[in-house]
């Protein structure tokens, strides 16, 4: 819903099918179960690409969007969406940054799901959508951070610029990038407190219950094959004493 024409590359979602949390067959199996809202098109043998057959109002708010809503519903207050600005402790901004993140913040929210094709990608409204659309995936992944390299195969349907990578650093209350595993990757700051996800997703608990239940399995085979390999060693202990000849007592 977010990308140019409503239209991305199949072959471009496998790559984040792990990011976001799609199962294997998500292209076969979810685009079967939802034909209202999904088809996929291509050639037999060419690429094919997931387009969206139906736009759906309700889909089309964002995380910043839902939460504004909710505030405005809680507090009786009309809550402008807006981006949660969060510096890392002990990290001051010059004067004129504050004033231009100021400023910047102050400006109008665009909704990444909103078409801007009438927009210049050089504007200030084209950076805010961006820092919009990279707020919304980043939300929308299980671990709240995707690597660049990853967010770079995206560039054509979310008409992001070359030098998209920038938008991170320019904006470092909103995000931070992380050279972990030689990796350069892309976190939503807001969704970390002393490096641990505020709210995890459910699909990780249960991945977290699966590999536990792997490792428990393994444990309990290495014990298995300990227990073998010392029966073994007492089996042949037994025969090698069996194979040793009697002590003659008389000659």
């Amino acid at each position: 819903m977010m990308a140019k024409d409503k239209v991305i590359s199949a072959e471009k979602l496998v790559h984040v099918k792990r990011d976001f949390g799609f199962p294997n067959d998500f292209l076969v199996r979810l685009v079967k179960k939802y034909p209202n809202y999904f088809r996929l098109t291509g050639l037999e043998g060419g690429k094919s690409f997931l387009e969206l057959v139906d736009w759906n109002p309700d889909f089309a708010k964002s995380v910043i969007e839902i939460k504004a809503q909710e505030e405005t519903v809680r507090t009786g207050v009309r809550v402008r969406p807006n981006f949660d600005v969060k510096l890392p402790s002990g990290m001051f901004l010059r004067k004129e940054m504050r004033e231009w993140t100021r400023d910047w913040l102050e400006q109008e929210y665009i909704s990444p799901y909103e078409d801007v094709s009438r927009l210049d990608q050089a504007s200030k409204e084209m950076e805010k959508r961006t820092v919009g659309v990279f707020h919304e995936l980043l939300s929308l992944s299980l671990l709240k951070r995707v690597p660049v390299p990853i967010l770079g195969k995206f560039c054509e349907e979310f008409r992001f610029s070359n030098a998209f990578s920038s938008v991170f650093t320019r904006h470092s209350g909103v995000f931070y990038l992380s050279l972990k595993g030689g990796i350069k990757t892309a976190v939503l700051r807001q969704a970390y407190k002393d490096e641990e996800l505020v709210d995890r997703d459910p699909l990780l608990a249960i991945k977290d219950k699966f590999l536990g239940l792997l490792e428990e399995g393994w444990e309990e085979r290495k014990d298995r094959l300990k227990m073998q390999r010392e029966r073994v060693e007492k089996d042949r202990e037994i025969a090698k004493k069996q194979q040793e000849p009697e002590e003659r007592l008389c000659e």
